[in-house]
């Protein structure tokens, strides 16, 4: 007689009921809420995967993004509206974080340099205006959020012509803000050691870095224009929004003089 062949035995997958939410697993995650199936019980290794999982996520996606925008910052934006986005960091968690970090680097290298050597006030309303600059250079974030705010009305304005709604100025200008503050970052160095007091107070290395950065980025982002036109509509823009803020200023000044 002939050996009775075996089946080869076929290996079934487990239903898993996720611990989450309660729905049927046959895979790795669950369809439903997708949580992993394999909760195992928490050890060391899972502490350390989980540190290091999400430090790797986290640095990747702003190393890639902040690369990006210092070797071709208008094209990038452009791509990521048009649906580039997965290895982007998202633009308002973006200038988030490095807020954060450029208001630890200037309040411990600038700030307490910049209030050591204040220009002496000739009138009461200079005084209030050295008061509002150091105000706003010590509250950035609040500064910053503005600036992207009036960037990005001022931008919608004059660039109206190439279909952009408000939202896409809106990614455009907050990643740009985020461009400015890498940049800021780098040339801190620079200006810590050879900015002299007048430079500090009033920011004239940040409003030209600004200017440069801009007329950068707006020329690669609005391709359907010529690079000349482009450069004139921003320096434009950078005229309104200076004028702007310089109003927001000495208004804010006048309110401190009164009370």
């Amino acid at each position: 007689m002939g050996k009775t062949l075996k089946k080869p035995a076929h290996k079934v997958n487990a239903i898993i009921i996720c611990k989450n939410c309660g729905n049927e697993v046959s895979d790795n995650f669950c369809s439903s809420c997708g949580q992993r199936a394999d909760t195992h019980k928490l050890n060391m290794h899972f502490i350390l995967h989980d540190l290091q999982h999400g430090l790797f996520h986290f640095d990747k996606g702003v190393l890639y993004t902040a690369k990006q925008l210092l070797t071709r910052p208008g094209h990038t934006i452009r791509e990521f509206l048009e649906g580039k986005r997965v290895r982007h960091f998202q633009p308002l968690s973006f200038v988030i974080v490095l807020a954060t970090f450029y208001g630890l680097v200037w309040h411990y290298l600038i700030f307490d340099r910049l209030h050591k050597s204040l220009i002496e006030p000739r009138d009461d309303l200079t005084g209030a205006g050295v008061k509002i600059v150091a105000w706003m250079t010590e509250h950035f974030a609040f500064d910053g959020l503005i600036l992207i705010i009036m960037s990005t009305l001022v931008s919608y304005v004059i660039f109206k012509k190439q279909k952009y709604n408000l939202v896409e100025h809106l990614v455009l200008n907050t990643y740009l803000m985020g461009l400015f503050l890498i940049v800021s970052l780098l040339v801190f160095p620079i200006v810590y050691i050879f900015g002299d007091p007048v430079t500090l107070q009033y920011g004239i290395v940040q409003q030209s870095f600004l200017l440069v950065l801009m007329c950068w980025c707006y020329t690669q982002f609005f391709k359907n224009t010529s690079k000349a036109r482009v450069i004139g509509l921003t320096l434009v823009g950078f005229f309104i929004i200076s004028l702007l803020n310089l109003a927001i200023g000495y208004f804010a000044a006048w309110i401190v003089t009164q009370f």
